[in-house]
């Protein structure tokens, strides 16, 4: 039998699935990223820890065969936009800096032209976060140490070279580096002079689905695969579960439900994801549609500082978190007794002011567990429907969904997701989705399926459809409501 792999290096989690060719999962792993964190809102983590960790769940999915050597190839699709520094000899000189870190947040930009960021890099300006920020503020704050820097990477082109000895970068993910021209796909020179930096101090700029390298000798007995299996350059993580779902076509729109809530649409033509200060991915360009995304960022971190608040303080002995947010909003009608949550609560300040925290369990503390929970749901799902509703009067119109993501797995939260859109919901590879991308991608890229559309008839799965219920109307009063409190004059 012939297997492939695919890795979804999340921001909070390592996922990987051992995928058939006749496209039966045959076993998933996953593993939770080990963030180091400070007072002073600096995210990183260990780079060897991270390759290590990568190696963990590599040895449990070829474990799961009888022979490494009938896993024909790997791929990975990765939250990147992290940053990584190192010297002459490709040590790290640095841990991997987080694109959550706010070292930077603060940081007045006076070498580039901000206006000009979003058309060149596909991405707007991220108020100081992601690479290019982290690059500016090392630059000025760590000259010295800086100065020692002979090469500039993200943590997937970091996992390239440890299983393979070669700096390579897909020019999907290269879009968080922030420096690159995402239309020429190459690297900017302007912004590489304000950095001080030349193209020899970065990784090489190839397409998703090319070869990366071989696994080495070293690699092989790190992770248990066989010396010289193709590792195969994937994609962003959005792209890559629209891939693993199959919704890669104009009128489709993926919800990718992690860390940050992400809609993603294939669009015909970039200058609309320009004109709505989307962020954009080359996705199936030149060939086919570019792919542009609005984000929910870190709501999750949100959402659990209300749960960590409101509801899982008054439970001892939690065996499984989860499970108790989904039993507690189930016990809650729609509405959750008009219990409404700001979702455009500034989450650092949340983090850092004691004046604002209080304020806010000052105002909630008068509900039950079980309506702040569904509150919780309903403010994502609200403010899902409000992007959705921009992208429809901008010309971007969803004529279907496909949520993935933890939150696809409640049973709870797609069905107000399908009552509040109105939109057929499809549920198909859910936690998994941006694996089986990657899978579908070490399978394209290894010559075994021409491209996505075979490789995702072989091994993508079937949905399952959710369609809006009887509480579609009554969901449809109370986000009027909403909308008219939060989102209009947003």
């Amino acid at each position: 039998m012939e297997y492939f792999i695919g890795l979804d290096i999340g921001t909070s989690a390592i996922k990987g699935v051992l995928i058939s060719i006749s496209g039966e999962e045959i076993a998933r792993e996953k593993i939770n990223t080990s963030f180091i964190e400070n007072l002073n809102l600096n995210i990183e983590y260990d780079p060897y820890d991270h390759y290590s960790d990568v190696c963990k769940i590599l040895n449990k999915l070829v474990n799961s065969v009888s022979n490494p050597s009938e896993i024909k190839a790997i791929s990975m699709a990765t939250a990147s936009g992290n940053t990584l520094l190192l010297d002459k000899n490709d040590k790290p000189l640095i841990n991997i800096i987080s694109w959550m870190d706010g070292r930077a947040a603060s940081l007045d930009v006076n070498e580039l032209n901000l206006d000009e960021v979003h058309e060149i890099v596909g991405w707007p300006w991220p108020r100081g976060y992601f690479p290019l920020a982290h690059l500016l503020w090392f630059k000025e704050n760590k000259p010295e140490m800086y100065a020692s820097v002979q090469r500039v990477c993200m943590n997937n082109d970091w996992l390239y070279y440890c299983l393979t000895s070669n700096w390579k970068l897909d020019n999907s993910t290269a879009t968080t580096f922030y420096l690159q021209n995402q239309v020429e796909r190459k690297w900017h020179k302007p912004y590489l002079e304000a950095l001080n930096l030349i193209e020899g101090n970065l990784s090489d700029l190839c397409r998703s689905g090319e070869l990366a390298g071989t696994v080495t000798e070293q690699a092989a007995v790190d992770t248990g695969l066989s010396e010289g299996t193709p590792i195969v350059l994937g994609t962003f993580d959005h792209p890559s579960a629209a891939r693993g779902t199959g919704f890669t076509k104009p009128g489709d729109l993926l919800l990718s439900c992690g860390t940050s809530w992400v809609g993603f649409y294939p669009v015909e033509d970039r200058g609309i994801g320009l004109s709505q200060k989307l962020l954009i991915d080359p996705f199936l360009s030149p060939d086919g549609p570019w792919g542009v995304m609005f984000a929910l960022t870190r709501i999750d971190v949100l959402i659990h500082w209300f749960l960590d608040k409101f509801v899982y303080s008054q439970y001892s002995n939690i065996t499984n978190k989860n499970r108790l947010f989904d039993d507690l909003a189930a016990e809650s009608d729609p509405g959750a007794e008009n219990c409404l949550i700001n979702p455009n609560i500034p989450i650092d300040e949340l983090l850092e002011s004691k004046e604002l925290q209080d304020s806010l369990i000052s105002e909630y503390k008068q509900y039950s567990p079980s309506i702040i929970t569904r509150a919780l749901m309903e403010m994502t799902v609200f403010k899902i429907r409000s992007k959705i509703d921009q992208m429809t009067s901008a010309g971007i119109k969803a004529e279907r969904i496909a949520m993935v993501g933890g939150p696809s797995e409640s049973p709870i939260w797609p069905q107000i997701m399908a009552d509040v859109t109105g939109l057929e919901l499809n549920m198909i590879n859910g936690q998994t989705a941006g694996a089986v991308g990657a899978a579908m991608m070490a399978g394209i890229g290894s010559g075994y399926f021409e491209n996505e559309s075979d490789a995702f008839e072989a091994v993508g799965g079937e949905a399952k459809i959710i369609n809006p219920s009887s509480n579609k109307q009554i969901y449809q009063s109370i986000y009027d409501g909403y909308f008219q409190r939060y989102e209009k004059t947003n």
